[in-house]
């Protein structure tokens, strides 16, 4: 394994806040895989996953005002839920292995013994195990800036150095809320639409696309607030990587599409004089829980 595949499974493993050890785990038999049908089943489910992070703690309340200055800055984690069905997938054998058989084996999230099945002649396919992984959080930072005739725009962002061999880390979104309750006189709750859209950027390498579209609810009492939301969210995750091999080098690029999915949300909220906390859990293709806590500027 080369100094700078290391370097690279070690980051994604940061990026993607895996909690257990690589050990036994060769990086390259991962890449490998980026080219074929094993390899789409391999990821998919953090495609999936990922996507569904990153279209959650989008809201919080569908109180908007009509005209005003508010400003929120809020720190939003959302944990995708793992499922058992994420941890596995139907592969085949590939090359010149003999006889061609399938199997149940683990995807990125599963197991992370590897499967053999055996073959003609004594021989063995292995294929890799994932990384046992149970949930996948994602924190990040949110601007919420209003409001114009019941419109406040969102924003998120953030940047890390990381280096010469891997470029800058990007995350940044921007889309807006706007109050539908607002043109139905004395309805009993808050009513409001969002649109969102997100990029992702580990330099060259890694691309992740997601865009969320739908519209909440929210009942305030005292200092509580009970929210719901309807949507729809779509991701995609492209990764392009030049492996360095003893043969040379390869590029190596693979682009994974997540299902679109339509996605429920709940929640509470406690709203105090300078900040509010909140809480939600989203179901869709990926179930995602969220914390967050907003500071108004």
């Amino acid at each position: 394994m080369t100094k700078r595949t290391t370097q690279f499974s070690y980051l994604l493993f940061f990026l993607f806040l895996f909690s257990v050890p690589a050990q036994g785990q060769e990086f390259e038999d991962l890449v490998s895989r980026y080219t074929s049908e094993n390899g789409k089943g391999y990821m998919q489910p953090l495609a999936d996953a990922f996507g569904a992070t990153l279209n959650s703690g989008l809201y919080h309340s569908a109180k908007i005002p009509a005209f005003g200055i508010n400003v929120e800055l809020s720190i939003e984690t959302t944990t995708a839920i793992i499922t058992d069905e994420q941890k596995t997938f139907t592969a085949t054998t590939e090359g010149l292995f003999e006889p061609v058989q399938t199997a149940e084996v683990p995807t990125i999230f599963g197991d992370v013994e590897p499967l053999e099945v055996p073959g003609t002649g004594g021989t063995a396919y292995v294929f890799p195990g994932g990384f046992g992984v149970k949930r996948l959080p994602v924190a990040v930072p949110q601007l919420t800036v209003g409001s114009f005739m019941g419109t406040q725009a969102m924003l998120r962002y953030m940047q890390f150095d990381l280096g010469d061999d891997f470029g800058s880390l990007k995350v940044l979104g921007y889309g807006v809320r706007h109050s539908i309750s607002q043109y139905i006189p004395l309805f009993p709750v808050d009513i409001a639409a969002t649109f969102f859209r997100q990029k992702f950027e580990l330099g060259d390498i890694v691309e992740a696309n997601a865009t969320y579209f739908g519209i909440q609810s929210s009942l305030q009492r005292s200092i509580f607030e009970f929210y719901a939301g309807y949507g729809y969210g779509k991701s995609n995750l492209d990764l392009r990587y030049e492996f360095e091999g003893t043969d040379g080098s390869e590029e190596i690029s693979f682009e994974l599409d997540s299902e679109g999915s339509n996605r429920l949300t709940f929640g509470f909220g406690v709203n105090l004089l300078l900040f509010n906390l909140h809480t939600d859990f989203t179901l869709g293709q990926s179930n995602v829980l969220g914390l967050g806590v907003g500071f108004k500027l």
